[in-house]
């Protein structure tokens, strides 16, 4: 098992820092969210505001071939059908 932590391209609020770590960590991403938000109100505040401004530095992007982007339009099946009206 070769995981790697990235920032994530599809669950990104301001740097995809927990969108990341929940794909890291294979947990919902609103749990981590909150789980910051947690942290927020009982460090004070600052000392998560640093962690998270460091993690956008250090953490890197997640690649362009490493994602599986899913075409949200995908499951629309829609046909156009040229109506036949009679012109008179």
């Amino acid at each position: 098992m070769n995981k790697k932590l990235y920032k994530s391209r599809r669950n990104k609020t301001l740097a995809g820092i927990c969108g990341g770590l929940a794909d890291y960590f294979d947990i919902d991403v609103t749990i981590v969210r909150l789980i910051w938000v947690a942290f927020f109100f009982l460090s004070a505040g600052i000392p998560i505001i640093f962690a998270y401004i460091i993690a956008a530095f250090i953490i890197p992007e997640e690649p362009m071939d490493n994602n599986d982007y899913k075409n949200p339009y995908e499951n629309v099946d829609y046909k156009v059908e040229k109506s036949e009206q009679n012109e008179q």
